[in-house]
């Protein structure tokens, strides 16, 4: 559909500017300022900053993040000899590693590979990484992925001697693979399964969200470790400043930390963290840091920098709000912003769009601000952030609509949830859908959101939500109810753009309009199908908070194979290395990159300047085999055999009919079940809503319904790996069950 279309058919009708018009005067301004040589504006950064006259602490490697990349790149430094501090703003460790579902994605011919028959290599690796048929290995840069491939392997032993427990799971595809036999427009690059999860169970740590996530398994044994190391923590500290020796040329000194003690609302005790063996005790405002080595910028993504984000997505305003892994981890870009300072280069940023840096997807919840994921419990000592989890996105009995009430997109794509063109053309259309001219002057304005869920009491009834504050958050503008569209309209206020109103007849209209469409069975205007199910008619009426949410940052600091980073002349910086989100290179998901990334700067920054990425244990020639795959656009490797299962039943004294219960705690959401009853015995179960992630709570839901079904009982063992996804399965299924005994 095109611009004039959009316009015509209701997305504005009022005034616009063509965005090549728009865009024209931005791009003028962008060539203007790009004038200057790149070796004056390395100086011109670099000389602004003073080094300080005395430093507070010193060490030979300083390490800025305690996450997915800072704890392996501490551990390894140390075990390679040097002394290490590590700086991290948060009140406790982990960042968006401790709150993720501890997908490791670690392949090249690890040992749990071999052991389930899985045939891999560095080389492998390497050319399904930089595969050019798929947009998720077409943008990777060479020469890193060829350093990740060749260390993979021994970073992957390296941090399971460290403490990290691996679940004795054969791997899986990670995501849905183009080359996976049972998926359909899958945009992964891996031709063999290389997705391995970590064991968070043994040692019972305490959850960020309070739930169970497995992500912890990674963080927590690598900062055991780490401390018992001797590396020191230097926590609540947020770093501002990294120091370079002279204007654009010396080495990298050291940085400047300010305090950030976390204090919940309602409290006057800022938050503690779990481990304090080498702690570096202080609450001083600012500090200096000297790194005699080696500094290791690990402080995660950019997606929570408005500033830096918007420079490359221009869509993606403050309206995404509520990033994946808050409130309890950000991703402010601090490390990339201070490493510019002194002259670094950003790297692979074609990434940082829809399709990768960004990672736009589209919420689970509705009707909060943090609606990524299945949201965080009660218990979580972050909670007094959350304030509500809200309800999950029921696109049979919810209409998508953007900030002057008309719908924006075909809600069939956007159910589909996965990353591909029909989704987010989705993304394209709704996140440009109101252009408006708000001084009728001819000066339009292009926004992107806020989006809208508008439902009926009727959905909310069917999920059984009580729609108080506290499920939904109306105290700060997420969620709003009324008797009528009309004052639901006239209630809505669009956060961040208050001066764009709702028009009660136009929200009037587009509900109208789409309940005809359900009548009919038919959406002439956006060509929705399946999920033209239920009305929206029964008043009260709920507007909730939609924006999808920002996930990943796959684009940052430039950094050659030993994680050494470049400045825009494609000079190694002394002295400054980089790993995890905040680095560039790799679109791969899961922390396999990461952790491999870690390991290799922790190793090259203990070494020094001198640090390179030598091969690791599966170095790139040894492990070529006739197995291998080697493919170009038109030449795909073929498709491995799907496997099936079979369900058993059981018997069960019950009334006949069907009937159904719900969760609201399952890894992705909402997961509801039917069963049919029949002489008194469950003759069928059927997951009817369910957002799990796949290859692990998705792919045990039909191992939970046979066992079920052969069980006749809600009381089923938990399928390893999925333990979320497993209880509230049982947790739906036993309300479910006693409907059926009423």
């Amino acid at each position: 559909m095109s611009q004039t279309d959009l316009i015509q058919n209701g997305v504005s009708r009022r005034s616009f500017v063509t965005a090549a018009a728009l865009g024209g005067v931005a791009a003028a301004g962008a060539l203007a300022s790009s004038g200057a040589s790149n070796a004056r504006a390395i100086e011109s950064t670099a000389s602004s900053i003073s080094l300080p006259d005395t430093w507070d602490y010193e060490a030979d490697v300083v390490v800025l993040g305690a996450g997915g990349a800072g704890l392996p790149a501490a551990c390894k430094a140390a075990v390679d000899g040097a002394s290490v501090i590590v700086i991290e703003s948060n009140w406790d460790t982990g960042g968006h590693s401790a709150v993720s579902e501890g997908n490791l994605h670690s392949g090249a011919g690890t040992d749990i590979q071999q052991k389930y028959g899985i045939v891999d290599s560095a080389d492998q690796y390497y050319i399904d990484h930089t595969y050019g048929g798929l947009v998720v290995s077409r943008y990777n840069d060479r020469d890193y992925i060829r350093a990740i491939a060749d260390n993979m392997v021994e970073a992957y032993d390296f941090i399971r001697e460290e403490g990290v427990l691996v679940k004795d799971e054969e791997p899986t595809y990670s995501g849905t693979s183009a080359f996976d036999p049972d998926a359909t427009g899958g945009s992964n690059c891996d031709t063999v399964k290389r997705q391995t999860l970590t064991d968070a169970t043994t040692e019972g740590w305490e959850s960020y969200r309070g739930k169970e996530e497995s992500g912890i398994g990674i963080t927590r044994p690598l900062e055991r470790s780490a401390r018992a190391l001797g590396v020191q923590f230097l926590m609540n500290y947020h770093m501002d400043v990294i120091y370079r020796e002279t204007s654009g040329e010396g080495r990298v000194m050291g940085v400047q930390a300010s305090y950030t003690p976390h204090t919940m609302p309602g409290s006057s005790e800022p938050l503690g963290h779990l481990m304090t063996d080498g702690d570096i005790e202080t609450t001083q405002q600012t500090v200096t840091v000297r790194a005699n080595k080696g500094v290791v910028v690990c402080t995660g993504g950019s997606t929570g920098n408005l500033t830096l984000r918007t420079a490359f997505d221009p869509r993606l305003g403050p309206e995404f709000d509520g990033l994946a892994g808050m409130p309890f981890s950000d991703q402010d870009g601090s490390g990339e912003l201070a490493s510019m300072r002194i002259g670094a280069s950003l790297g692979t940023m074609t990434s940082y769009d829809a399709h990768g840096g960004g990672q736009i997807t589209m919420c689970k919840r509705v009707g909060c601000r943090y609606g990524y994921g299945s949201g965080f419990a009660k218990s979580s000592k972050v909670w007094p952030l959350v304030v509500a989890n809200g309800v999950n996105l029921d696109l049979d009995s919810m209409v998508i609509v953007n900030m002057l009430g008309q719908r924006c997109g075909n809600s069939d794509v956007l159910a589909l949830g996965k990353y591909n063109d029909k989704t987010h053309d989705w993304y394209d259309t709704a996140l440009a859908s109101v252009v408006i001219d708000p001084d009728g002057d001819g000066n339009a304005v292009r926004y992107g959101g806020p989006l809208w869920a508008i439902f009926d009491q009727a959905c909310a009834d069917s999920h059984d939500w009580d729609m108080e504050q506290g499920t939904v958050d109306y105290d700060n503008g997420y969620c709003f109810k009324a008797d009528t569209l009309e004052e639901l309209a006239q209630k809505v206020v669009n956060k961040y753009y208050e001066d764009v109103k709702m028009d009660p007849n136009t929200l009037v209209e587009t509900i109208t309009n789409y309940n005809s469409y359900v009548d009919a069975g038919e959406d002439p205007e956006w060509g929705t199908i399946d999920h033209l199910v239920n009305k929206v008619e029964t008043g009260p009426f709920y507007a909730a908070w939609a924006m999808p949410n920002l996930h990943d940052t796959h684009a940052g600091l430039r950094v050659n194979p030993a994680m050494q980073v470049v400045d825009i002349l494609g000079e190694p910086i002394p002295g400054l290395y980089a790993a995890g989100e905040c680095s560039a290179g790799s679109r791969a998901h899961g922390h396999g990159r990461v952790i491999t990334a870690g390991y290799i700067a922790g190793r090259s920054a203990a070494a020094g300047e001198t640090g390179a990425a030598a091969p690791g244990a599966a170095s790139r020639g040894d492990a070529i085999t006739t197995e291998m795959r080697v493919y170009g656009t038109t030449n795909e490797p073929d498709k491995k055999a799907a496997s099936s299962s079979s369900a058993d039943e059981g018997t069960s004294s019950l009334n006949d009919g069907t009937f159904t219960g719900t969760s609201p705690n399952g890894q992705g959401g909402e997961i509801q079940v039917e069963i049919t009853v029949e002489s008194g015995t469950i003759t069928g179960i059927e997951v009817t809503k369910e957002h799990e992630t796949e290859n692990i709570g998705e792919a045990a839901l039909p191992t939970l319904v046979d066992e079920a079904l052969a069980a006749q009982s809600s009381e089923i063992d938990a399928v390893a790996g999925a333990s979320v996804t497993s209880a509230a399965f049982s947790e739906a299924l036993e309300t479910a069950i006693e409907k059926a005994r009423r």
